[in-house]
């Protein structure tokens, strides 16, 4: 007997929940944290696809975080580039690890496991190896979390929060080429 394919995730219904933990989680956070400035929200998706977190930052862990990070980036690009031919590959060095004014994961927040949701669908989906020839499902991932981002910023879900200038609505993705990308921006300074 043949095992079944498992069905694609219902990415309405994932946005819907998605947008409904946020809400739940910045309501909380600006209850447990009344005072507390914040400076991003991120929603980090695990490497199963199975969990996504929402964590939040603050201004000065996450300056602190940067901080160090472009250390340690500098250190790195210069060591490969003093090389004989690092010149040949600057491009690669150059992208491979960005110079950022927040923390680089949100491993690294203020409060980096704030709130968990958990899609019993996407697993048995991402993990099925049946499929072949079908693109990374990254993608569908990252366009459900723009889609998230999106709405919050749009739909003022952030007021509540003593939002920094500026504040951050991001994506964490388990993918050494991306992980955490800012996906919105918002509380620009004036």
């Amino acid at each position: 007997m043949e095992p079944s394919i498992p069905r694609e995730p219902d990415w309405a219904l994932a946005s819907t929940r998605l947008v409904l933990a946020c809400d739940e989680a910045v309501g909380r956070f600006a209850r447990e944290h009344p005072g507390e400035a914040c400076s991003f929200l991120a929603m980090a998706v695990g490497s199963c696809f199975g969990e996504v977190v929402i964590a939040f930052d603050t201004p000065a862990n996450g300056l602190a975080r940067a901080r160090r990070n472009e250390a340690l980036v500098v250190r790195s690009r210069n060591r490969a580039l003093a090389t004989e031919f690092g010149w040949r590959n600057a491009g690669f060095h150059l992208n491979r690890s960005l110079i950022a004014l927040h923390a680089p994961s949100s491993a690294e927040f203020a409060y980096p496991e704030f709130a968990r949701m958990h899609f019993a669908d996407w697993e048995p989906y991402f993990l099925d190896r049946g499929r072949p020839g079908e693109a990374d499902p990254t993608g569908k991932v990252a366009v459900l979390l723009q889609g998230v981002a999106n709405a919050v910023v749009d739909r003022g879900l952030l007021r509540r929060l003593n939002l920094a200038s500026p504040f951050y609505v991001g994506g964490e993705f388990a993918r050494e080429d991306l992980g955490l990308v800012v996906l919105r921006a918002t509380n620009w300074p004036s």
